[in-house]
């Protein structure tokens, strides 16, 4: 009887401890949500994390979700990967992988992009829906290696994996062995060890068996919880979306039984106290598994819904991650919405690269070709990256790092930092010429414009060659009306192609002690040569300098 009584107290001292440490968790989250706002993301993410984002990516891709991708080279050169870490506020992992998603995905229509605006706007002016909508997005939490539309494709397409009725009959085992130890205590005793034994040794073997299918339906679980947190009444876009997702958990919600057992099993539990308690209940009772296995059946039924609020969550805590993102781009430079023109040009003022620390803000108006010289790290490169990203971000998270944006609908790419591949024994030049044939093929392909970025063009080949084949290049997608932003070391084509391309430069002051760069977009073709210059700063013999500067200038003359 006393022993009753103490594990009935010690069941509600658990109880309200775990209830406890649930709402200090809940207004840590909100501590948090507050603190990080305006704030870059120091996130990281492990390599696996990333593959589960790349093939959550493609699951997406298959369902229509995704539909004009920026490719990997675009992706990696522009420096995207950095920008979705800067940005990835996100409070749950539905979020993380939409905005990854998102942020590759460059197929949205102007009134898609609207909408993304006016919600983030509405969580922007609104602290109190911020830190509601966080906080219960927050109880859906992370996963480790999979996202919930692959852990539901796993689910839906395993076979059944316990029998649930067995397992429910070994548990009555134990109110038989309790009569019986009232009876004969000894012989009860070596009943109760020998099903403890069984109990235990059979759950790590099956529970191993049903790790994904767990951890599955724990995230489906916590989805359908989370509904209980959703704040009511918000306004206008943002208030229709919650009523959408309020909806569709109700339903999910109703056939919440025995769902503790799964929520606080496997490696996405939230850990705990009560974790604890569930995991030695689950160890002795199998309850886990077998509430998984009776909620595993309504699964299939409720997919639609169960995709339809992972999609509501995962859109809106992107939108609270990029309402987080403008309050951060304000402290770097400010930042706009894109408006977007149906002629094929490009026009942003103010433009920076918010990866930089301290970046110095340019234009870019064309709607043809642009061609971009100046000396070693005066910051060619970084302006194309800057336009290149101010396009990705302006066709996926309707914000540019800029004061203004105007611009097409673009198919993007980029040629900048092709590298060789060992591995597939190819060479720098024939890597280099794959990624240009790639740009060509999308030129030559019907859709929307294209607008692409070229970063020494052929530099792999010999300088007559290099010259003539960029020459032809460049004129080619000129004519099939790309806007091209293509930078160069070989001055020679700023005349070759003068009748379609725009010459501008990037200069830097040069003095006796040291090379200066201004990082500012100057028009016109570079005169500039700051090569020897940088040889007499690093200390190089004076008889080098100035043979250097002989045989440059025989070599001027005779260009």
């Amino acid at each position: 009887m006393y022993g009753l009584i103490f594990a009935a107290i010690l069941i509600i001292a658990l109880a309200v401890s775990g209830y406890r440490m649930k709402v200090s968790e809940r207004e840590h989250i909100k501590a948090s949500i507050k603190d990080s706002f305006g704030r870059a993301s120091k996130k990281k993410i492990t390599e696996n994390r990333r593959k589960a984002l790349v093939r959550n990516m493609e699951i997406m891709k298959k369902d229509g979700s995704c539909v004009s991708m920026i490719d990997e080279l675009t992706w990696s050169d522009a420096g995207m990967e950095d920008i979705f870490l800067q940005m990835d506020t996100c409070r749950s992992s539905a979020g993380e992988e939409f905005l990854f998603s998102g942020l590759h995905d460059i197929s949205s229509s102007p009134d898609d992009i609207a909408r993304i605006d006016r919600t983030v706007r509405e969580l922007s002016e609104d602290e109190g829906l911020r830190l509601s909508l966080g906080t219960a997005f927050g109880e859906l939490g992370f996963v480790k290696d999979r996202s919930l539309p692959g852990y539901l494709e796993h689910i839906l397409g395993a076979g059944k994996f316990i029998n649930p009725f067995f397992h429910i009959l070994c548990d009555l085992y134990y109110i038989v062995i309790i009569f019986i130890m009232f009876i004969k205590p000894m012989v009860g005793l070596a009943f109760l060890i020998a099903v403890l034994l069984l109990q235990i040794s059979s759950y790590f073997k099956l529970r191993k068996d049903a790790e994904d299918r767990l951890c599955g339906m724990s995230m489906i679980m916590r989805l359908s919880q989370m509904g209980r947190l959703l704040p009511e009444g918000a306004k206008k876009e943002t208030g229709e979306l919650i009523g959408a997702l309020s909806s569709d958990l109700k339903s999910l919600r109703k056939k919440n039984i025995l769902t503790s057992f799964v929520i606080n099993s496997g490696p996405n539990s939230s850990g705990g106290i009560f974790s604890m308690l569930f995991t030695y209940i689950n160890l002795l009772f199998h309850f886990d598994l077998i509430a998984c296995a009776f909620l595993l059946s309504g699964v299939s039924k409720d997919r639609d819904k169960i995709m339809s609020a992972y999609r509501t969550v995962g859109y809106l805590d992107m939108c609270l991650a990029i309402a987080s993102y403008r309050a951060y781009l304000e402290t770097k430079g400010g930042w706009c919405t894109p408006e977007f023109k149906e002629e094929a040009s490009v026009d942003i003022r103010g433009g920076f690269n918010p990866l930089i620390e301290k970046p110095v803000a340019n234009d870019a108006c064309s709607s043809g070709g642009v061609l971009i010289t100046g000396s070693n790290a005066s910051g060619k490169s970084t302006y194309m990256r800057m336009i290149a990203v101010n396009a990705i971000l302006a066709q996926t998270v309707a914000t540019c790092a800029a004061s203004f944006y105007s611009a097409s609908m673009f198919r993007i790419y980029s040629s900048i930092a092709v590298n060789d591949n060992i591995l597939k024994g190819e060479s720098y030049f024939m890597a280099e010429i794959r990624s240009l044939k790639r740009i060509v093929d999308a030129a030559s392909a019907e859709g929307r414009p294209v607008i692409c970025f070229i970063d020494e063009i052929l530099r792999g080949t010999n300088t007559s060659e290099r010259i003539s084949a960029s020459c032809a290049v460049l004129k080619y997608l000129a004519q099939l009306k790309v806007i091209v932003f293509a930078a160069t070391h070989d001055l020679e084509l700023t005349s070759m192609v003068s009748d379609m391309y725009e010459n501008v430069h990037f200069t830097e002051d040069i003095t006796d002690d040291d090379v200066t760069f201004t990082y500012r977009l100057e028009k016109g073709p570079t005169n500039s040569r700051n090569a020897i210059a940088l040889l007499r700063k690093n200390g190089f013999p004076e008889s080098i300098i100035a043979e250097s500067e002989e045989i440059c200038s025989d070599l001027t003359v005779k260009v």
